[in-house]
C-alpha cells in the first residue's frame, strides 16, 4: 500500500489564501486519486471521522458542495495538477 501522497501543492499562494492545512491538501490529493473515506483514513493513519471533518472543511474553504466540485475547483486554482 502506498504512503501519503504529498508533493508540494501546485499553487502555494492559493493554498495559503484559502487557509488550507497540509492535512487538507493531503485529503484533497487522495480525493483526486479516487480514494474513498476509509481508504484515505488508512493511508493517513486517522479515523474515517477525521477524514469526514477534513472533507467538510475543504468543501467550505473551496465553496464546493461535492467531492467532484471540490476537485474541479482545486484544479482551476492550480492546487491540483
Amino acid at each position: 500500500m502506498a504512503g501519503p501522497v504529498q508533493p508540494p501543492p501546485g499553487n502555494p499562494a492559493a493554498v495559503a489564501s484559502l487557509g488550507l492545512t497540509p492535512r487538507e491538501v493531503e485529503v484533497l490529493q487522495l480525493l483526486a486519486a479516487g480514494q474513498a473515506n476509509k481508504e484515505m483514513a488508512r493511508t493517513m493513519g486517522v479515523s474515517p471521522n477525521t477524514v469526514k471533518t477534513h472533507l467538510a472543511r475543504l468543501f467550505e474553504k473551496l465553496g464546493a458542495s461535492s467531492r467532484t466540485e471540490a476537485i474541479a475547483r482545486a484544479r482551476v486554482l492550480g492546487i491540483l495538477g
